[in-house]
């Protein structure tokens, strides 16, 4: 699997993540020379220091986790707050209850102005779509919006889990949804995929398709 670790960057998202854990894909991160950590807003400054400021792995900060609910100027603020801190790009997740308001023009202002704050810093932005919540049509609309208002990468998923009225689980991995995100984004637009639950075979295949990252928990 040594082949795969370029490409995995470890998130850090769930809500009782030790700093034993942290500790831990720090460690993985130095050793086994991983892609970067994805971290909460409060763990950034942190992991900066533990990372120094040469590090190669990149040091992701979520902000708007896991529904982006949040008001535009506050994710805005987030942002700049992650990237003081030390944080050199942003996974940022798009306002999952905007997709399916009438007034979608909320979702083409918010992005622009997120691409915006981070390239004002010449610093990478990926905009986080739950695509296990929306049709295939829907899916193809925001990823045209996300891609026009100038994202560098689009995920496919928060990785938080999500349930369906009856009970089933929506955010399962699915190989054939994953490589279907990818055939639908630009190739100019970087991709990451929620892997948690594939095989060692699945994210090769992925990696083979042009898939960027791996999320990997």
């Amino acid at each position: 699997m040594n082949h795969l670790f370029p490409y995995i960057e470890r998130t850090l998202l769930h809500p009782n993540v030790t700093i034993a854990e942290q500790y831990a894909a720090l460690d993985e991160v130095h050793q086994l020379g991983l892609a970067g950590l994805v971290v909460a807003p409060f763990w950034v400054k942190k992991h900066r220091r533990e990372l120094g400021d040469i590090h190669p792995a990149m040091l992701n900060v979520a902000v708007g986790y896991p529904y982006g609910y949040q008001r535009t100027e506050i994710k805005q603020q987030e942002l700049e707050l992650a990237f003081a801190d030390g944080a050199n790009t942003a996974d940022v997740v798009l306002n999952t209850s905007a997709v399916f308001s009438p007034t979608s023009v909320w979702l083409k202002i918010e992005l622009a102005k997120l691409v915006a704050t981070a390239h004002a810093r010449e610093l990478p932005l990926t905009i986080v779509l739950e695509s296990a919540l929306v049709d295939d049509a829907q899916l193809r609309q925001l990823i045209k919006i996300a891609t026009d208002a100038g994202a560098d990468g689009l995920k496919n998923a928060t990785g938080a889990p999500l349930m369906a009225p009856n009970g089933s689980l929506l955010t399962r991995f699915s190989l054939e949804k994953a490589l279907a995100f990818r055939a639908a984004v630009s190739s100019s637009v970087g991709v990451t995929i929620c892997a948690d639950g594939a095989s060692e075979a699945e994210m090769e295949q992925l990696v083979a398709a042009g898939v960027n990252r791996l999320a990997l928990r």
